[in-house]
């Protein structure tokens, strides 16, 4: 029964992804951006500038308040929003919150569950990559 259920969910995510209707919109500087189901890739990219300046924090809006650099913020948005840094420049013309905003609403289109898998993962590779086994 489990793994009916859990085919089920499979198709209607894949069948949401083809109609779209895992987007969110977010609104920076007066313009509306579109933020589209989150790839790897997508993911990789933001967090390669979120991850520059990272401290602790209670959730991830506190995370991203203490981040000291506007630039990171927006080439990880532009990442979010069309896969690469290249809405950078336009994203600085909004406001600081919009811009942690439209990180936090990026972040909630990952599913909880997988967040925490691709969490552990991130660790895993970490300890190995500090500590190369000869």
């Amino acid at each position: 029964m489990e793994t009916k259920t859990n085919s089920l969910n499979a198709a209607q995510m894949v069948t949401a992804a083809l109609l779209g209707y895992d987007q969110k919109a977010v609104s920076v500087g007066g313009k509306v951006y579109v933020i589209p189901a989150p790839t790897i890739k997508r993911i990789a990219g933001a967090g390669y500038y979120l991850s520059k300046d990272l401290s602790d924090g209670v959730s991830l809006k506190d995370v991203l308040q203490k981040l000291s650099q506007a630039e990171s913020l927006c080439k990880a948005l532009s990442w979010f929003i069309q896969g690469d840094e290249g809405l950078a420049e336009e994203l600085s013309n909004g406001k600081y919150e919009e811009i942690v905003h439209g990180i936090e609403v990026a972040y909630s289109l990952i599913s909880i569950e997988n967040f925490i898998k691709l969490s552990a993962l991130r660790k895993s590779v970490a300890k190995m990559i500090a500590k190369p086994r000869l």
